[in-house]
């Protein structure tokens, strides 16, 4: 079963209190059990149950549709990563500046690593939401990747939820730094990339990554999953 990766970039810049927490690993979760359902849709329902952030930076069909059965008693969140991860072949899983990152060793694949292109200036001019700072962020790959790109027109549909991002400004981050500090510093659940490495490598410029925000009109993990499957 080739492994899927759920990445979770460090939270970045800003105080260095917050580098290291966020994610009490030696905290004991809530019994834990899960069957039907494949590695990705595990880890994303074990992160809503203990509430803490992830980021998914690789899928494939088999991280979804395999799948797998875990059940955790009188354990710790760093134990259950542990026992989740058994059940793949190539994922890691870090700590890194308040949120978990689990790698792949295929996530490289499928051409050029938009997620780790660095976008000089990220700027959050007005309190906002985690899905418009997520907007934005697009717009700012698309003009790093295509320069006589001037700006944006135009309004999005669906629900937003409620504002929670300070304005900020991010100098030199990549994609990914920056998607991790609108999760952890919005208070969303996660992001996932919008598909497998074929999709991504295809559609640079048509949304690479999902936001999995909170609250009643936000898209919970299973939409976002949903989503990502007609990527395939």
């Amino acid at each position: 079963m080739t492994c899927r990766a759920v990445a979770v970039c460090g939270l970045l810049l800003l105080s260095s209190a917050v580098s290291g927490q966020g994610v009490p690993l030696k905290r004991n979760v809530s019994d834990f059990h899960s069957e039907g359902i494949g590695l990705t849709e595990t880890l994303l329902k074990f992160s809503h149950q203990e509430h803490f952030p992830i980021a998914i930076e690789y899928v494939d069909r088999a991280s979804l549709d395999n799948p797998i059965k875990v059940s955790l008693r009188n354990t710790t969140i760093r134990q259950g990563l542990n026992a989740i991860l058994l059940q793949s072949q190539g994922c890691r899983w870090r700590l890194h500046n308040g949120i978990v990152e689990i790698t792949n060793e295929h996530a490289r694949e499928g051409g050029e690593d938009w997620l780790r292109k660095v976008i000089p200036v990220f700027e959050i001019k007005e309190q906002t939401t985690a899905i418009w700072a997520s907007v934005l962020l697009r717009q700012s790959l698309q003009m790093v990747l295509d320069p006589r790109i001037k700006g944006f027109a135009g309004d999005i549909m669906g629900p937003l939820g409620p504002p929670t991002l300070k304005p900020v400004t991010l100098h030199n981050r990549t994609v990914e730094e920056i998607l991790s500090y609108i999760v952890v510093h919005s208070g969303a659940e996660g992001w996932t990339v919008a598909g497998p490495p074929e999709y991504l490598a295809r559609n640079p410029q048509s949304g690479l990554w999902n936001i999995i925000a909170q609250g009643p009109s936000a898209e919970s993990y299973q939409v976002v999953l949903r989503i990502i499957r007609q990527n395939f």
